[in-house]
């Protein structure tokens, strides 16, 4: 039945850059082939850099003309997925959520296509514009035949997920991270060596992710000047936010040690993964509801830094068995989380070993890609 199976996915953004949402589209759909022949249509990404990747499934990208709060413009992908359906090309619509381009394309989908959401995170910051397009939102929650979350806490913390009645439509599928890819014989050595050059044999924090408001970011640095330790920091990613950042870092005497990596290759980031000693997720709103780089971190035994934020963050990172978690913007608490990692090895090490087995055991692709792929063929 696989073979009859052709999804079409719509995310925002194409990969690169890999973090969130399209970390996982792109794992999904490389775990789902060759049985399973998937297409991706999304949004070209403008802050992109050329990372020499390219996803080895069929890719449709439609131009972006910039933001409306968080939602990128990409008008394009609606006669994509029009055409893609209408023709047969694809048989089922899995729409990426939150993304209004994937509501509207749900909307106007045929009543024959089945349609799969996964559930990313609720839509926390646009409250005003919310008032608008709740009613859009709701009504693509009414149309779609199943709604996919990661963990039990993406469904229960969920406002936006309970505005109706939806528990039928619920399924569990956990979220994959592609162990292979981390291994560390596919390190960079230049990065390596960049690392070790800047920390000086002093303790490494690692932090991957778009340089944005709700990962918290301006907290960690503030945490960093309050540290006990000798600690530094690695910050891979960039975003709107990537100035203002190196100007807090400057201004506050830290760029000894805080080194800003920028947007990274994978061969880059396995070499952070394993070079770091503890990583951090600072991220202070729900809109942050995994960290697929705390959970890639986890798999290379390191422990894990968090925000307590009672949702799916706190489902991956387990407070007291492989991770610290922290009241969102509390600085010293932050500080002295990091702190209590850096400098008791035994802790470090007993969290790291943890976590590792932890991830390992509940988060595969091979495990997503069985929950996901009989998902498909009980709809088709």
């Amino acid at each position: 039945m696989s073979a009859e199976i052709r999804p079409l996915h719509v995310g925002k953004f194409i990969p690169p850059p890999y973090a969130g949402v399209e970390a996982h589209v792109d794992t999904l759909l490389r775990s789902l082939a060759p049985e399973i022949d998937a297409t991706l249509v999304a949004g070209e990404c403008p802050d992109s850099l050329a990372l020499n990747t390219k996803p080895s499934y069929r890719v449709l990208a439609a131009r972006t003309y910039g933001k409306l709060g968080s939602a990128t413009l990409s008008p394009g992908v609606l006669p994509m997925v029009r055409r893609e359906l209408t023709s047969g090309r694809c048989n089922l619509l899995h729409v990426h959520a939150p993304n209004p381009w994937g509501d509207f394309a749900a909307l106007g989908s045929p009543r024959s296509v089945p349609i799969v959401m996964t559930w990313h995170s609720d839509i926390v910051r646009q409250r005003r514009l919310m008032k608008v397009y709740s009613h859009v939102q709701r009504r693509a929650l009414e149309r779609v035949d199943r709604i996919v979350v990661f963990t039990p806490k993406h469904y229960e913390s969920s406002i936006q997920l309970h505005q109706i009645d939806l528990a039928a439509k619920m399924a569990f599928v956990p979220i994959g991270i592609d162990f292979e890819r981390l291994d560390f014989r596919f390190a960079c050595t230049r990065m390596q060596q960049t690392i070790s050059d800047f920390a000086l044999q002093r303790p490494i924090v690692l932090t991957v992710g778009r340089h944005v408001y709700y990962k918290g970011y301006d907290y960690l640095l503030r945490a960093m000047a309050l540290l006990r330790s000798d600690a530094v920091l690695l910050m891979a990613g960039s975003g709107v936010l990537s100035a203002k950042l190196k100007q807090q870092a400057a201004e506050a005497g830290l760029l000894s040690r805080v080194l800003f990596l920028g947007e990274i290759d994978d061969a880059a980031l396995v070499s952070a993964f394993h070079a770091c000693d503890v990583f951090c997720l600072p991220s202070i709103e729900p809109s942050e509801a995994f960290g697929i780089a705390s959970a890639e971190a986890m798999a290379c035994g390191k422990p894990t830094v968090v925000c307590q934020l009672d949702n799916g963050v706190n489902y991956l990172n387990q407070s007291g068995c492989t991770s610290l978690a922290v009241p969102p913007r509390n600085v010293p608490a932050l500080a002295d989380a990091i702190d209590a990692l850096v400098l008791d090895v035994a802790l470090r090490d007993r969290f790291g070993r943890t976590a590792r087995d932890w991830v390992r055991k509940q988060f595969s692709t091979a495990a997503m890609k069985v929950g996901m792929s009989n998902l498909y063929a009980s709809l088709l």
